[in-house]
Parts: structure tokens; sequence; C-alpha cells
């Protein structure tokens, strides 16, 4: 029988798995740098690859779906390198060919999303995802794969890993425009990060979700995280304890998710 587990991180003290993991993965998430990963073109898709110490690909590998400033934005990158020194091979495409939404624009008035929204289809977007998969597990020769989903991704993570669709296991973060038919499309082990201000994956959200889950018996944690809000597992305040706790904390959960389920 599938194992539950559910976890909460609240008040900046983590239970169970998320601070645990911080005794054997001895480097965290860079909040600042300079990436050091490669874009390639795969499948006529700008694609960012970030390779575990060594340079070497084993045979687990971690696609990563950003948010809406794509391969662009620093924070995303970051994140894919950090993720690589847990010994992943880390595979971040371009899902919006080019036309990520410019840093600072989002919400402003001077950008209209929902232009850019329609720039970009769902099938657009699975069309991306479907080819890097097969570039994962076909040029790379991977055979498990793992899929981690910020903000706009963390609602195609678990289109993915719904039966037979190509992603393992999943982990995602502060998730946006999430259905109730995606969660119920779940196959797969599944870890949740949420953040206690985050007002678009919010409270309501959240118990969906985990019903939903709970319903199908499936592997699963969440994590609330206190006073983070919506995209603090890439970007925080540093000088709010609460908000870069949760950031680095959140990075240590999904670490730790891949490590034993993938």
């Amino acid at each position: 029988m599938s194992s539950l587990m559910k976890q909460v991180t609240v008040l900046g003290l983590a239970v169970g798995a998320t601070l645990g993991a911080c005794a054997y993965v001895p480097l965290g998430v860079s909040h600042t740098g300079s990436p050091v990963g490669r874009v390639l073109n795969v499948s006529n898709v700008q694609t960012y690859i970030s390779y575990p110490p060594g340079g070497a690909v084993g045979s687990k590998a971690i696609l990563i779906a950003t948010d809406i400033y794509g391969l662009p934005g620093l924070q995303n990158r970051l994140v894919a390198d950090s993720i690589a020194r847990a010994n992943y091979t880390v595979v971040l495409p371009d899902l919006f060919r080019g036309d990520a939404v410019p840093f600072n624009s989002a919400g402003g008035p001077a950008y209209n999303l929902t232009e850019w929204r329609a720039r970009h289809p769902q099938a657009a977007i699975d069309a991306i995802i479907n080819s890097t998969l097969k570039y994962i597990r076909n040029e790379l020769n991977v055979t498990r794969v793992g899929g981690a989903g910020y903000c706009f991704g963390g609602k195609q993570v678990p289109r993915w890993l719904a039966a037979g669709k190509g992603i393992d296991v999943g982990f995602i973060a502060h998730p946006t425009d999430l259905l109730e038919s995606e969660i119920e499309a779940i196959a797969g082990p599944i870890s949740i990060a949420a953040g206690e201000l985050d007002a678009t994956f919010n409270a309501t959200a959240r118990r969906i979700a985990e019903d939903i889950l709970e319903r199908k018996n499936l592997t699963f944690e969440t994590s609330l995280y206190a006073d983070a809000p919506h995209a603090f597992a890439l970007r925080v305040d540093v000088n709010n304890r609460r908000q870069k706790y949760a950031k680095e904390a959140s990075y240590f959960q999904a670490v730790q998710w891949f490590d034993y389920w993938l």
C-alpha cells in the first residue's frame, strides 16, 4: 500500500524530513551568484542544463518547470544549480520560447499578462515538456525523472505526474492555476511547499489538494511555511529570517523527497 505522509512547517520550525535533510545535503540553495549550467538547443527549445558534481549524468534527473520569468530568471537557474549540487542532472526548458515575462513586470500596468498567457496556451507548454522528457530519457539515458515546479510550473508538474505521462516523482512550490482535475490525475509521489501568505495557493486550495491526495491514498507531503509569500521558494527578502528559512527549507524538502522516492 502506498504510504501516506504529511508534514507541516510552521512558525519557522520544521517537523520531520525537511530539517533532517540538512544533515546530509552539505550545500543549500543559492540566493545570489552566477549560474554555472549550460544552455543547449534541445528540439529547438533553449534548455538550461546543470550537472552534478563531477559532471556525469546518472540514471536520475530533475526537470524544472519554471515560473513566468522562465529561463532568463536568475533564481530559476540558481535553484537548478542548487538541486544539481545534490547529485542530480537538472534540465530546465524555456517554456516560453524567448517570451518569458520580464522580471518586475508581472502585474504591473505596462505588461498585459492576459495577452501573454494567450501567446502560451497549455498545448504549447505541454509540447515543450513532452519533447524535453523524451530528450532526458532517450538522449541522456535517464530512467527515473523527477519534476520540480514553481508557481506557473507548479501546475505543469502534476499534469506530467499522471500515469504514463513521464514524470515519476514530483515537487511543487506555491502552484498557480492548479485544477482539481489535475490533482485527481496525479499517480506518483508528490511533495507540496506552501506559503502562509500566498493568496494564490491559499488554505482552501491546500485543503482541497490534501483531501484529494489522501482519498486517493497517494504518497504525499505538504509543508506550510509561516510568513512565506507567493514565490518564496525562489525569491524572498533574505533579511526576513522566516522568509529566508522558508526558501532554504523548501529546497531541502525537495531534495530529500527526490532522494527517497526517485
